[in-house]
């Protein structure tokens, strides 16, 4: 439970940079570390779904997750 929360958290923080920065800035940002895969997956994903990081707010992702009993 506790590595879901972590990695929701992860996955929001990612979009409110992503949406507060602008794609150049974010993308230089990722550049420069070693970000899990899954990790980014799951931005792509909820970055698809329209979350701009907004707390407690994680739209397409949590379905997805609980579609597959994750």
């Amino acid at each position: 439970m506790y590595e879901q929360a972590k990695h929701e958290c992860g996955v929001r923080q990612l979009c409110k940079w992503r949406h507060e920065w602008g794609l150049q800035k974010f993308r230089l940002y990722i550049s420069k570390y070693e970000l899990d895969e899954k990790l980014l997956q799951d931005f792509y994903t909820a970055w698809k779904a329209g979350n701009k990081g907004e707390k407690g707010c994680l739209k397409g992702l949590l379905s997805q997750q609980q579609g597959l009993d994750i």
